[in-house]
């Protein structure tokens, strides 16, 4: 199973990392952007989906412990290509700061495996795209904050779309 790591470090409290993480994690997934610190976290075992360009993601979140890690695992379908994705998210704390550690481990199924160079590649820049867009999610968030009584904070710019995931039963 192929890995990535990816790494990045930030001048803010952890649990504005935190928050940052599941909004910019939200970003295609479940939701779009918020722009406030503390938005609701997606629970375990919520599945979303999202289509983008030819690639159909559908995914379930597989743990959400606030502020320390997220998991989530993907399937990402580009007809005749399949990926199975795990994308696992770890804070750390630092002395002026956090320090974002992020994990992705994905298997390549059908015509997918006769490329691997470009979805290493598609995950990678994926990866770092996601962590690049922290530090001015934390940024506007923050500027949001400190010109808002905290009642008008919440601004939203799309519904959350996610549902918890239905039962098994046999």
């Amino acid at each position: 199973m192929p890995r990535q790591r990816h790494e990045a470090r930030l001048e803010v409290p952890i649990t504005n990392v935190f928050a940052a993480l599941i909004d910019v994690a939200a970003r295609g997934r479940w939701g779009s952007a918020q722009l406030l610190l503390d938005a609701p976290q997606p629970r375990a075992g919520c599945i979303y989906a999202q289509q983008r360009g030819s690639v159909f993601r559908r995914g379930k979140v597989l743990e959400c412990l606030r502020p320390v890690s997220m998991t989530l695992q993907e399937t990402l379908f580009d007809p005749p290509c399949s990926v199975n994705l795990r994308l696992h998210w770890r804070l750390e704390p630092l002395d002026s700061g956090a320090c974002v550690l992020l994990d992705a481990r994905y298997t390549l199924n059908g015509a997918a495996a006769l490329r691997k160079k470009h979805w290493h590649d598609r995950i990678h820049g994926h990866c770092a795209r996601m962590l690049g867009a922290l530090r001015p999610q934390v940024a506007a968030a923050q500027r949001v904050a400190a010109f808002a009584p905290a009642s008008a904070a919440r601004v939203t710019l799309e519904r959350p779309l996610i549902r918890p995931a239905r039962a098994k039963h046999r």
